[in-house]
């Protein structure tokens, strides 16, 4: 189930470092094969929202493959939760990962004390995450495990993830390298 999820994103993320392509192919009967039987997405990804990372092509995943949720700085606030117990729940989808990635803005905005109007939203959760570390990579990854332990705080992904139905996980994309690494 999610062992074999995150195996076809490892795969992916591979061929995607080493053939710098995407093999899925967007052909007009893949897009009426998902209009009539709907969508079933085998990974949820909650990523940025930096134009650097796009979670399709770094899993080589075509269309109706990923169900992917994106923000600026990959924080979680009730409409991420939301849209993950629905790709869970409804979807069926059992892998749910928390992508964040190297050099990440929002997290450099926090270390470095910005954070005017609504990105302040923002620097405040990583804020809380990052507590008084300093070095941008460990503060990535403080980051997306602190998503982590928000989305778990649904009594819905908690309890998929209790009755084995869905694992839930830190991942970081190396924007220089393009490989994925995922927590252990």
């Amino acid at each position: 189930m999610y062992n074999e999820a995150l195996k076809q994103l490892k795969i992916g993320n591979e061929y995607y470092v080493t053939h710098n392509c995407n093999p899925a192919v967007f052909d007009n009967a893949k897009r009426r094969e998902l209009t009539e039987h709907g969508q079933k997405p085998y990974a949820i990804i909650v990523t940025c929202g930096d134009s650097r990372v796009p979670a399709e092509h770094l899993f080589s995943a075509g269309l109706g493959d990923l169900f992917v949720i994106r923000n600026a700085g990959n924080v979680i606030s009730p409409i991420d939760i939301g849209s993950a117990e629905y790709a869970a729940e409804h979807l069926g989808t059992s892998l749910l990962v928390v992508l964040g990635h190297t050099h990440c803005g929002a997290v450099a905005a926090t270390l470095e004390g910005d954070g005017e109007s609504y990105i302040r939203s923002i620097t405040d959760e990583i804020k809380e995450a990052i507590q008084e570390e300093k070095d941008p990579r460990k503060c990535e990854w403080l980051n997306a495990k602190n998503s982590v332990k928000k989305l778990l705080q649904s009594p819905i992904l908690s309890h998929l993830k209790e009755t084995n139905k869905l694992n839930i996980l830190a991942g970081m994309y190396d924007i220089e390298s393009g490989r994925v690494v995922f927590e252990d």
